[in-house]
């Protein structure tokens, strides 16, 4: 996250520590949710953290651009059990008090693997995790709760939430060519991808080269590919060897890592 985005969010923070506190999950319901009902041995599962927001609120994606902060996970897991990093669902265009941001309004499921050990303790096992977020409409509430799933356990609706989600990870497309124009500090960068001018194209930048305030302008000939010209962030990391995002092209959502031209 740009230092702009912290000294923002510190603010919001301040003004809103004082509900916060005494409202841990105001605007966001949260629970861990699992694919299995019983932990085998050296074989790796997913769960998930459900986020159900409350109307008119949203929370952030892994790189929520000029505001917010992102949702995480501190994981307090038995000896030789191992959690992967959030995989994070095809982020929303939101607003934080009229800033743009990039988040999520609908209700979402952060998937993460665990992989237990081959020799498993006896008994129920339990896997916790502190999670830390922030929840905004027209005030902004960070949140901090405890939350535990224990097998084997009944499924409930976890492996649907997690089928779903699954759909919603952005994946590669191989048979997508982009060009990237721009050296890795320059001001403007250009990408060229290869579909119909009329096609609705954004870029989340998932490293912060191009945050959620910057200008995304499409120039196109009525012809494929289009030029997506963007404006690097002020707070861009530097001496970056490629664009690492997502890139929305209609209604799919495409992991993309285009690289500079040497």
């Amino acid at each position: 996250m740009n230092p702009l985005s912290h000294g923002l969010c510190a603010l919001f923070c301040l003004f809103t520590s004082a509900t916060s506190i005494a409202e841990e999950t105001k605007g966001l319901d949260l629970k861990l949710v699992s694919e299995v009902g019983k932990i085998t041995p050296a074989k790796p599962f997913t769960v998930g953290l459900h986020l159900h927001h409350h109307e008119h609120f949203h929370s952030y994606w892994k790189n929520p651009g000029i505001v917010g902060v992102p949702t995480s996970l501190t994981w307090k897991l038995p000896e030789g059990f191992q959690a992967s990093e959030i995989q994070w669902p095809a982020p929303e265009h939101c607003l934080m008090v009229g800033h743009p941001c990039h988040g999520y309004e609908r209700d979402v499921t952060l998937l993460v693997t665990i992989t237990p050990p081959a020799v498993l303790p006896e008994g129920k096992i339990t896997l916790s995790a502190e999670a830390q977020w922030m929840a905004c409409a027209q005030t902004c509430h960070p949140g901090f709760q405890n939350v535990s799933i224990t097998f084997p356990r009944d499924l409930e609706n976890g492996p649907q939430l997690i089928k779903k989600a699954k759909t919603e990870i952005p994946q590669p497309d191989a048979k997508l060519e982009l060009t990237l124009k721009g050296t890795p500090d320059a001001r403007e960068v250009t990408l060229l991808i290869p579909v119909q001018p009329q096609e609705k194209v954004y870029f989340f930048s998932t490293d912060g080269q191009i945050s959620s305030d910057q200008p995304q302008v499409i120039a196109s000939h009525k012809r494929d590919p289009i030029l997506l010209r963007m404006t690097r962030s002020e707070f861009s990391p530097e001496n970056k060897k490629s664009l690492p995002g997502v890139l929305q092209i209609g209604k799919r959502f495409i992991a993309v890592d285009p690289p500079y031209p040497e």
